[in-house]
């Protein structure tokens, strides 16, 4: 009786594992150029750029740009409530970043896959920091959110 109890246990245990892991918000793994944008569908190659949204269930969806991802966030907002918004932080390629904590700059001379040339940062102060060796204009989420393509 004892041995049936610790195996039930066990067989609990796992499949809380699996419904906890099954289910995280964390970002996924991108596939640099195989993996393809959600919105646009080009292949995702470059990592200063890429972005995901991951939904309340675990779906990760990819992108090769931010803007790309802010547009596809628009027109779908309705269906991703509760979603998490990451962007690859600019200096720190692979490096997620919250998206709606990131601050953002529209560069005047680095492109981005799509042509908006938005590059996130962790902090205001990196934000300025990249605008004062490079021309751009310093955005916020709210800002990007809004971005037309």
């Amino acid at each position: 009786m004892m041995y049936l109890s610790n195996i039930i246990k066990v067989f609990a245990a796992i499949g809380l594992l699996l419904l906890v892991t099954a289910c995280s918000q964390e970002p996924a793994e991108v596939h640099y150029g195989s993996d393809e944008c959600a919105h646009c569908k080009m292949m995702i190659t470059d990592k200063q750029f890429a972005s995901q949204i991951v939904t309340d269930k675990g779906k990760a969806l990819k992108f090769d740009a931010i803007e790309c991802m802010a547009v596809y966030h628009r027109m779908n907002e309705d269906e991703l409530d509760g979603a998490k918004l990451y962007v690859s932080n600019y200096d720190e390629p692979g490096n997620w970043l919250n998206a709606r904590e990131a601050q953002f700059v529209k560069s005047e001379v680095v492109n981005s896959p799509m042509g908006e040339s938005l590059l996130a940062f962790p902090s205001q102060e990196e934000a300025k920091k990249h605008i004062a060796e490079r021309p751009g204009k310093l955005l916020d989420w709210a800002k990007v959110s809004q971005v037309e393509m």
